[in-house]
């Protein structure tokens, strides 16, 4: 490997971001642009990705996945072009009000064509949950955005695209007769049939799934800012089986006679999906604006590492793939000088230990 004497990131060579700007390290910018040069790393070498499939409507299976069929694309990293908070050009023929960016566009060529959309979540293990639980008990959290879901509609979509007299045919008896899609009274009733509807639309089309969130992972010693030896890896999720993270809930709702932010997930899926069944376009904004069910849209909903766990379980979630000593094959050129981490005042009383010895 060549030793990089301009702040950058393995494998980035051609994006609209520019890692010699400082501005380019900040928060927001690095926890998306450096899960995917440790893509690119992990490329280089050969190891594959742990890739998370929707199995059947109770369990995932973790695979392996190519860092290639991630991309879309067997062009070597330095001919990809990795566009970051992009709109997935593809999917505005099948919406007809303005689609949201997501965190990453991979594409190809000169003029450069669209490949594939990837959203991407870096988490860290353990987290608050499973801190305190043996170290093959960890998990991370999982907060998924309203984005995330949307992409996975328009995705979903994609894939059963010549199969829309089937979808219509499964949605149609529980969907034909509602009324008010915003009605939480009368979504209550309807959202067992939801669930299996979707469940028997998931388990007729599975062999059509496709990666979709990008989900790197980095472990400390517990809850310590300390990083384990195996530190870095990367998980992956279809659009499948990312309903996973919200279906358990939906199926087996807390109230009865309210709408978890895990059922919402499920009604504005099916609502989608029937709606695309009829028509080639949809409109967004009555499913993913509306439909809040006096739930704030602040996010779709969050999963603990309790429940992650279950559905990511593999020797590689014990024991990352990538070691803390090759985090330097990765930030290149002295990058790292330009990150600048949040001041938070309980992170500067745990570092100020000082400020607790014993007076003398």
């Amino acid at each position: 490997m060549s030793i990089s004497t301009v702040p950058s990131l393995f494998g980035i060579s051609r994006s609209n971001r520019n890692f010699s700007d400082p501005y380019y390290w900040g928060k927001n910018q690095f926890n998306s642009a450096f899960p995917v040069a440790l893509a690119c790393y992990m490329r280089s070498l050969g190891t594959s990705l742990n890739y998370v499939k929707f199995k059947d409507v109770m369990h995932t299976e973790v695979v392996e996945l190519a860092v290639s069929d991630l991309f879309g694309s067997s062009e070597t990293n330095e001919k990809l072009y990795f566009s970051f908070e992009t709109r997935f050009d593809h999917f505005r023929s099948f919406v007809h009000d303005e689609l949201p960016a997501i965190d990453l566009v991979i594409g190809a060529g000169n003029p450069v064509q669209q490949i594939r959309p990837i959203e991407i979540k870096l988490t860290t293990l353990p987290d608050n949950t499973t801190e305190a639980c043996a170290e093959d008990k960890y998990g991370a959290e999982l907060v998924i955005r309203s984005a995330t879901t949307r992409y996975m509609a328009l995705s979903m979509s994609q894939a059963v695209n010549a199969h829309q007299s089937r979808v219509r045919e499964i949605f149609e008896p529980v969907c034909a007769r509602i009324r008010n899609w915003d009605s939480k009274a009368e979504m209550t009733t309807i959202l067992g049939k939801s669930v299996s509807a979707l469940e028997l639309f998931l388990t007729e089309f599975k062999h059509l799934q496709t990666p979709l969130l990008m989900q790197p992972i980095w472990k400390t010693v517990g809850k310590s800012p300390v990083l384990a030896a195996n530190c870095l890896d990367i998980f992956v999720w279809s659009d499948f089986a990312l309903t996973h993270l919200f279906l358990e809930s939906a199926r087996n709702p807390r109230e009865l006679q309210s709408i978890s932010r895990y059922g919402r997930a499920t009604l504005r899926l099916i609502r989608f999906l029937y709606e695309r069944s009829k028509s080639d376009k949809v409109f967004q904004a009555p499913i993913y604006d509306g439909m809040t069910f006096d739930t704030q849209n602040d996010k779709e909903f969050a999963i603990s590492g309790t429940r992650s766990r279950e559905l990511m379980a593999c020797p590689r979630l014990v024991k990352p793939v990538i070691t803390k000593d090759e985090i330097k094959n990765i930030i290149l050129g002295g990058g790292q000088k330009f990150l600048s981490p949040e001041r938070r005042f309980d992170a500067i009383l745990y570092f100020s230990t000082d400020l607790f010895g014993a007076k003398t």
